[in-house]
C-alpha cells in the first residue's frame, strides 16, 4: 500500500504492527517480524526519517505519529518529487530532440515530389487530424488544386473538424479558385483574407506542416516539404498566428434578402475593401461590374464623410463595422 511513498513491505508491516500494538518491545517486534535486531533498527530509523515514528522519552520507547497527517505530508512530498521528475523528463526530451536534429536533418524535414505522392500524404493527414487544420491559400496553383480534391476536407468538416484558411486576395483574380474557396466556406470553413499571403503552407494539429514550394504557374511538378515536430514547426505555427491576426474575415457568399440586404451588402463591401482588394477583384466577388463597385465605394465615402480608403478604414472601425 505504502510502497509508492518509499516504504518497503517490511517497513510497512512494522508500521502497522506498532499501530495495532504500540507497547511491543524491540525484542518482541523483531520476533514477530522475524528480522534481526540490526534490520529492525534500520527499519525504525527509516520510519523516523519519513516522520511516521518518533521517540517517546516518557515511555522510553516509540510512538506512532498521526497517520493521516504524516502520510499526507509524504504524499505531498512525493508529488513534488514526481513533478520535478516530469519537468526533468521534458527537458531531457527537448535535449534529445535537439541532439537528433543536429545529427539527422531527416528527423525534421521530408521532401515529397510529384502530385500523386503529395496527394496521398495530404489525404492521410486530413483523415488522421484530430484537432484542427490551418492553411494558407495563394497563387500560383498547380493542376491538383481542384474542387474535386476537397472531398475529404468537406467530410471532415461535416464531422466537426475545424478548417481555417487564410486566403491571398489575388485568389479573386482566379474565378475557378474563388469558386473553390466559396464552396469550402459555405461548407463551414473559417476563412480570412489578406492583400498578400507570403507563403503557402498547411499545419496539421501541432504535429506536422506541409510547406509548398511552387514558384511559378509554369511549374507542373509540385514539391512539398513535410516539417515534423521541431523549432521550425513552432516557427511556422507562430507565423500562421501572426498572419491570421492580421486577416479580415471573408464575407459570406450567401444571398441576403429583405430589409437586411442593403446592410449586409455594405458590410461585404467594407470587408473586401479592408482586405485590400482592388475594384476589379471586388467586382468579381460581388458579381457586379468594376464601375458599379466604384460607384458603391463613392456612396460609402459620402455616407462616412471621408475622401479615401484610408479614412474610410478608420471610420468603419470607429463605427464597429469590422
Amino acid at each position: 500500500m505504502f510502497e509508492q511513498l518509499g516504504l518497503s513491505k517490511q517497513q510497512e508491516q512494522l508500521y502497522r504492527l506498532l499501530i495495532d500494538e504500540p507497547e511491543l518491545s524491540a525484542t518482541a517486534l523483531a520476533h514477530r517480524l522475524t528480522v534481526s535486531p540490526d534490520e529492525l533498527n534500520a527499519d525504525i530509523s527509516r520510519l523516523k526519517t519519513l516522520g511516521l515514528l518518533r521517540d517517546n522519552t516518557l515511555k522510553d520507547g516509540l510512538s506512532v505519529t498521526d497517520p493521516e497527517a504524516a502520510v499526507s505530508v509524504l504524499v505531498q512530498d512525493r508529488k513534488r518529487h514526481l513533478d520535478k521528475a516530469l519537468q526533468e523528463s521534458l527537458a531531457l526530451a527537448e535535449k534529445l530532440r535537439r541532439s537528433q536534429q543536429s545529427i539527422d536533418v531527416n528527423s525534421i524535414i521530408e521532401v515529397v515530389t510529384g502530385e500523386d505522392a503529395i496527394r496521398a500524404r495530404w489525404e492521410h493527414a486530413q483523415k488522421t487530424a484530430r484537432e484542427q487544420i490551418r492553411m494558407t491559400d495563394r497563387p500560383p496553383y498547380y493542376a491538383g488544386a481542384k474542387i474535386e480534391g476537397m472531398n475529404i476536407q468537406l467530410a471532415r468538416m461535416a464531422e466537426g473538424l475545424p478548417f481555417h484558411t487564410l486566403y491571398d486576395a489575388r485568389i479573386f483574380d482566379h474565378p475557378h479558385h474563388l469558386h473553390r474557396a466559396r464552396h469550402a466556406i459555405d461548407a463551414g470553413e473559417i476563412a480570412r483574407v489578406l492583400p498578400e499571403v507570403p507563403i503557402k503552407f498547411v499545419l496539421v494539429d501541432d504535429q506536422m506542416a506541409f510547406l509548398v514550394l511552387l514558384s511559378s504557374a509554369e511549374q507542373h511538378e509540385p514539391t512539398v516539404i513535410l516539417v515534423h515536430k521541431s523549432a521550425l514547426l513552432d516557427s511556422l505555427d507562430e507565423l500562421y498566428k501572426l498572419l491570421w491576426s492580421r486577416g479580415v474575415a471573408m464575407p459570406s457568399g450567401q444571398v441576403v434578402s429583405g430589409d437586411d440586404a442593403g446592410n449586409d451588402a455594405q458590410r461585404n463591401l467594407v470587408a473586401l475593401l479592408a482586405a485590400g482588394l482592388k475594384d476589379e477583384a471586388i467586382a468579381i466577388e460581388l458579381g457586379v461590374t468594376a464601375r458599379t463597385v466604384r460607384r458603391k465605394v463613392q456612396d460609402l465615402y459620402e455616407q462616412l464623410g471621408v475622401r479615401n480608403r484610408f479614412q474610410a478604414g478608420i471610420a468603419v472601425k470607429e463605427r464597429g463595422w469590422l
